[in-house]
């Protein structure tokens, strides 16, 4: 008759069994690869929004500011909500101050009425996007404003293709997220969407209406 309890028996068999070690994928190999994979990579994240309704338009550094200009028109914005990030490109503010308001959105804290009531986009800065999902990757903070890619009805975010990655573990890896990390991440796969209503699909319920990519392609 076996003594050992039923704990003890279960930790023995447990202890005896041949486990394979779970190996895990090399994350940052996805980061690392040739031009064509990126270029690949590059055309799925584009694929994945615009099938989430995302709206995208590809350009280069050289015609960034014509293209913007172009959009806020387009969209008939009267105001346009900037961080910091952006403020300190003097020729697109002037630029984009031609066909609209510009507003300085120089805090993260909600004491901007207007950026509420009033203004009909938000520009941002992305630091990056995930091809597997058609994501972008928000880095907020003081620099970068959350409220201008959740605020506005139109979110206008810009960027650039040499940063987009496979998947949001290969950007985690090869960036090393775990020595430190903004104060808040924001991932954007498309606009603000719900059916909670009659399992009806509505846009805008609980952010931006529309996202708008501006994808800026120089090699």
């Amino acid at each position: 008759m076996n003594s050992l309890n039923p704990r003890q028996r279960i930790l023995d068999k447990l202890r005896a069994a041949q486990v394979k070690p779970i190996v895990c994928p090399d994350a940052a190999a996805f980061y690392t690869s040739s031009a064509d994979d990126q270029a690949t990579r590059v055309e799925r994240l584009i694929l994945n929004m615009k099938n989430a309704m995302a709206e995208v338009h590809r350009t280069s550094a050289s015609a960034l500011t014509q293209c913007l200009s172009q959009i806020c028109q387009e969209k008939e914005a009267q105001s346009i909500a900037v961080g910091p990030e952006l403020l300190a490109d003097a020729g697109l503010c002037d630029a984009l101050a031609q066909h609209a308001q510009v507003l300085p959105v120089t805090s993260c804290r909600t004491d901007q009425p207007a950026l509420f009531n009033t203004v009909d986009v938000g520009l941002t800065l992305t630091h990056g996007g995930i091809a597997e999902t058609g994501t972008l990757v928000l880095w907020s903070g003081e620099q970068s404003p959350r409220l201008l890619s959740l605020v506005p009805p139109i979110h206008i975010a810009i960027l650039h293709a040499s940063r987009v990655v496979e998947s949001l573990m290969a950007m985690i890896t090869k960036e090393n997220w775990a020595a430190g990390l903004p104060t808040n991440v924001i991932l954007v796969s498309s606009p603000s969407k719900t059916a909670d209503i009659q399992q009806t699909l509505a846009y805008g319920a609980h952010g931006p209406k529309q996202l708008v990519v501006v994808l800026v392609e120089d090699r």
